[in-house]
């Protein structure tokens, strides 16, 4: 197996897990599965449903769907089966440009000086859930009563929601138990975690509840037994013994067929260097993420048309395809010193201590997220319920022994500079990062075709900061980041 990243750790890394692929200690996730029907797929073949996208969503439809022997259906998935470095939690943070990432960066945004963003996008079975920080939280209950279409309301949109869930740990009204998603909690015993919900609590934010959608919470993960535990794992393995669910990977969607009447009938589909064509008897199901779908769309003739013909595709439907995208815009230049005692107290060869936790009991900080999972949601608007801002945290541990920074410096397109303030910092004592972030972005930006390639990379326009209105509200997250920094609770952690 080639295994490369830019973190100092990773030639152990790259060792012990070669070395357990190689014994089988370490049980691929393929194995839980579907076989790939792909290579049996033929120009012409006919399923009563199509799904595009093996994704968060996708996996879930694809195996609904499935559940009724009578209908033949076909998942379709432009990557493969997830690797088993995806399946340890701590190794997400290598995941952005790597193998099972699209790898797409953002046109330059002139909101922020014309710099391009990273916009990591999963590709294999799982989606971005099988490259994200596998954190878990229900949405926020005024975004689906603003839907206003009967039948997803919160209320009764959660419910759904507590059918699939299977929460371990605690016990939470607000969840399920019993479903296909494994859903825990884990206490955290990182002194750290006290000390910033006294200061949030300190500036008068209590406890999270859904009625008022503010306050500091702890998310739950999407992990189970040291492993990721993504919708494909949960709904694709139950649905595994079912003849009538196809899963074809590597499977690299070029657009959808649609007829005169404008009814999509399928797909046409690169398979193996193949363009086949798939019909469909009932509907065909497009989930292939906020960018990926637009493209196909696009593709389709489905989209603007001025965009359109611009590129050399015929429009069928003239719609605003691609538009309305909001990405939720973090700073990243707030960080603190703080004193050792604020962590449980770590070293080098610790590192190594914890390998071999992982490995022979699928235990240990790497059987959990980097992502810290204790959440500030803030409202800096006065709008009641719904917050403008979420504040996390990252730790970087004092001389960098887990190798964050190269990661951080990929994944955030941080200047050489910053990395190198970090690491400079990080020679000192334990850094925090407060990281105050956009939750209802006023800008908007596009996804569109770059020129007529089906297969290219499509033109992501974040317009970070386009709109004044998401700098005054992203310079409150900063206050009140440095409000908490001087906090009696956070002071008394200064180094």
């Amino acid at each position: 197996m080639n295994f490369t990243s830019p973190c100092p750790t990773t030639p152990i890394f790259a060792t012990l897990i070669n070395t357990l692929l190689t014994s089988q200690c370490l049980l691929s996730p393929v194995d839980l599965f579907p076989s790939d029907y792909g290579p049996k797929l033929q120009d012409g073949d006919q399923f009563d449903f199509i799904v595009v996208g093996g994704g968060t969503a996708g996996s879930v439809v694809a195996s609904r769907l499935s559940e009724n022997r009578n209908w033949k259906v076909l998942l379709l998935e432009a990557g493969g089966y997830p690797s088993a470095e995806s399946e340890i939690p701590m190794m997400c943070v290598a995941a952005v440009k790597g193998a099972e990432d699209w790898g797409y960066d953002s046109e330059p945004s002139p909101g922020v000086e014309n710099r391009t963003m990273c916009c990591p996008r999963g590709k294999a079975l799982g989606g971005s859930g099988a490259i994200n920080g596998m954190i878990y939280l229900h949405g926020n209950r005024e975004d689906f009563d603003s839907w206003e279409e009967e039948g997803w309301d919160y209320d009764s949109v959660v419910e759904y929601y507590r059918r699939f869930e299977d929460l371990r740990g605690v016990e939470d009204e607000r969840f399920g138990k019993g479903g296909e998603l494994k859903v825990i909690w884990e206490k955290s015993l990182q002194p750290l975690r006290q000390v910033l919900i006294d200061s949030f609590e300190e500036l008068g934010f209590g406890k999270f509840t859904e009625e008022n959608g503010i306050g500091h919470t702890y998310a739950y993960n999407n992990i189970w037994e040291g492993r990721r535990f993504s919708t494909a794992k949960a709904f694709l393995s139950t649905a595994e013994p079912r003849k009538n669910l196809h899963l074809a990977l590597h499977s690299h969607v070029e657009k959808l067929l649609v007829d005169e009447s404008l009814k999509v009938t399928g797909v046409k589909v690169r398979i193996n260097g193949k363009l086949l064509k798939i019909t469909s008897k009932g509907e065909v199901v497009l989930s292939a993420g906020a960018v990926n779908s637009p493209q196909i769309l696009m593709n389709s003739g489905i989209g603007p048309r001025e965009h359109l013909e611009r590129v050399g595709i015929r429009a069928v439907k003239n719609l605003k395809v691609g538009r309305n995208l909001q990405d939720h815009l973090a700073f990243t230049g707030l960080a603190y010193n703080v004193a050792e005692s604020a962590l449980l107290p770590k070293n080098r060869g610790d590192v190594i201590d914890e390998l071999y936790q992982y490995f022979m009991h699928r235990s240990g900080p790497l059987s959990k997220s980097p992502a810290e999972s204790l959440i500030l949601f803030a409202n800096t608007k006065r709008q009641p319920n719904r917050p403008s801002l979420e504040v996390y945290h990252i730790i970087i541990y004092k001389d960098d022994i887990y190798g964050a920074l190269p990661f951080l410096k990929i994944a955030w397109n941080l200047p050489e500079g910053a990395v190198q303030q970090l690491k400079a910092s990080s020679q000192k004592s334990h850094v925090i990062l407060l990281v105050p972030a956009l939750t209802y972005p006023a800008s908007t930006g596009e996804v569109l075709l770059d020129g007529s390639d089906p297969f290219g990379p499509p033109k992501i326009f974040t317009n970070h900061l386009g709109d004044e209105d998401d700098v005054q509200t992203l310079l409150d997250g900063i206050r009140l980041c440095q409000n908490l920094t001087r906090t009696a609770a956070f002071s008394a952690q200064a180094p």
